[in-house]
């Protein structure tokens, strides 16, 4: 059987003729491969399409695999009408089997010519309550289990809604256990306690038959919704609303839309959920920001599948704009002005701003964080990866792209450095000196590698490489925001690069020369050099750090 990655389709496989998903979890080797069901790759084009936006969200851990599958094979989503029908159908036989009790005499000796064993049967409903019981208090998945089994059979997705889940399945089992009790007492002649129970399971199914919406539990099929779709909404709004859009406000408001049409699909307004929302809020959270190379000349598709580096992702503020124009289209105008829905799905979905500039980490910390890399084994990516962009003050994609023949030594100072060919700006093409805390150590590392290889093969990709940080982070108890309330992830490393420099060596020319940065007088920096400086003016600014 052959295995082929799919060259026209991104995230699959061909095994055999069948296509399959095929992506890498975050921090793990391992790879989910589920079926597509068609060897067809026009098909297979289809379904990833819908499916493309939820796997930054599966490799961040933000949505488990067991989701995505369900939303592969066509799930419903799970809302609480569904747990409540559920529960309440379960009540409701549990009530009836114990009000016939009473009527089981006649009934037996009717149909089977006998008459029931008391004394087993009450023993039998001692043993079954107990049980009950006892799986309550030991927190016993078996419920659950069964609560997912049926909802999956009936095409819905059990993965949803964890914590109304739960409390089904205890309401379920605490009903069980009653119905056991209730034949425990029928069959040992306790009558009052018997309509006790029997009082008390009539009352929990009226309380939940007000609540919830009259139900036939007969499938239905249900009708189509003829509310309008999602992209006639959009029209009407734009209509309606865009007229005094400033051309990049309308350009910016349609990506907004964009984004929630790419997750949600055309479907009618009053399908979208909370649910639609909140996976839609976490896609715009791993959106590079599109007016950048190559971001630029990406398609929104190919941006929501691209690894994008920490430093290129939208701004909190500006994921908070997109809930702000869903919101603005679902309650300012489908439901106050247009009477479209009578409710939104935006109601109650919230979005923290927080402030998108990188705090720097402080000598105390940075001292931390070199040990713990040091004890590293050099076979371990984080140790030399990390150490270079602390010494270097590198951009992560600069440090990830050097090859072996960019440690070069410089004849007159005799001092090593790393050249950096190329990179974001005109800028960034320079001389990196080596600090001599890290020179034999990363000279030893790459010294069997091939000239044209690179200094870090083995690294995965930007997702897992922030996530390895933060364990890092943890495990040394260095908090993700400084007392300033800055947040510090890998890129902070950098910023803290250039705040040291700066405060030692006292030229912010050098510094700029050093760490790629635009030389300009704008920023309020001299323009010492007109030309690209020696190694030797640019030692200082390493060996400041």
């Amino acid at each position: 059987m052959s295995n082929k990655v799919s060259q026209k389709l991104s995230h699959t496989i061909q095994r055999g003729r069948i296509f399959y998903t095929n992506f890498r979890l975050n921090g793990s080797k391992k790879f989910v491969r589920l079926s597509l069901n068609t060897d067809s790759l026009k098909q297979a084009q289809l379904v990833m399409s819908k499916m493309a936006p939820y796997i930054p969200l599966v490799q961040s851990g933000a949505m488990s695999v067991d989701e995505f599958k369900a939303k592969l094979n066509g799930l419903k989503d799970l809302t609480k009408q569904d747990l409540d029908t559920f529960l309440l159908r379960h009540l409701e036989d549990n009530y009836e089997e114990v009000e016939r009790l009473p009527k089981l005499g006649t009934l037996t000796k009717q149909y089977f010519g006998g008459s029931i064993d008391r004394e087993a049967t009450k023993n039998d409903a001692t043993g079954y309550a107990r049980a009950t019981i006892d799986n309550i208090h030991s927190g016993s998945d078996f419920g659950l289990a069964a609560l997912k089994h049926s909802l999956r059979h009936k095409g819905i997705n059990p993965e949803g809604l964890p914590d109304e889940m739960s409390d089904v399945v205890s309401q379920i089992d605490m009903s069980l256990a009653m119905k056991h009790q209730a034949y425990e007492a029928f069959y040992s002649d306790d009558f009052l306690k018997y309509r006790q129970i029997l009082g008390s399971l009539k009352e929990q199914v009226k309380s939940l038959s007000d609540r919830a919406p009259s139900q036939n539990h007969a499938p239905q099929v249900q009708s189509p919704s003829s509310a309008v779709k999602l992209s006639e909404a959009w029209k009407m709004y734009v209509a309606d609303k865009g007229q005094k859009w400033r051309r990049s406000v309308a350009s910016e408001n349609q990506r907004f839309y964009d984004v929630l049409f790419l997750v949600v699909g055309d479907i009618p307004v009053d399908s979208v959920t909370k649910q639609h929302i909140r996976e839609a809020l976490k896609i715009a959270e791993n959106l590079p920001t599109r007016t950048r190379s190559p971001y630029s000349s990406m398609t929104l598709a190919e941006c929501v599948a691209y690894d994008v580096p920490e430093e290129d992702l939208i701004s909190s503020e500006h994921v908070h704009k997109h809930l702000k124009i869903w919101r603005s289209l679902f309650k300012t105008y489908l439901v106050d002005q247009k009477d479209i829905l009578t409710k939104s799905p935006i109601e109650g979905v919230s979005y923290e701003v927080k402030s998108n500039r990188s705090g720097n980490y402080t000598l105390s910390e940075l001292s931390r964080i070199k040990k713990c890399l040091f004890d590293l084994p050099d076979g371990d990516y984080r140790k030399w990866y990390f150490l270079t962009l602390i010494y270097t003050g590198a951009r992560r994609g600069e440090i990830a792209q050097i090859r072996k023949h960019h440690l070069r030594k410089d004849d007159e100072t005799g001092r090593w450095y790393i050249f950096i060919d190329g990179g974001k700006t005109e800028h960034a093409r320079r001389q990196v000196p080596i600090h001599k805390s890290i020179e034999v150590g990363l000279l030893t590392y790459v010294e069997s590698l091939k000239d044209s290889a690179p200094v870090f093969s083995n690294l995965p990709n930007y997702t897992s490489i922030t996530y390895d940080w933060i364990r890092l982070l943890r495990v040394l108890d260095i908090p993700d925001y400084n007392e300033f309330g800055l947040k510090r992830r890998v890129h902070s490393l950098r910023h803290t690069f250039i705040s040291n420099a700066i405060a030692s060596v006292g030229n912010s020319s050098l510094v700029q020369f050093v760490v790629g940065h635009s030389r300009t007088q704008s920023l309020g920096i001299t323009a010492r050099y007109t030309h690209v400086p020696p190694l030797k003016d640019l030692i200082v600014v390493v060996d400041a750090n």
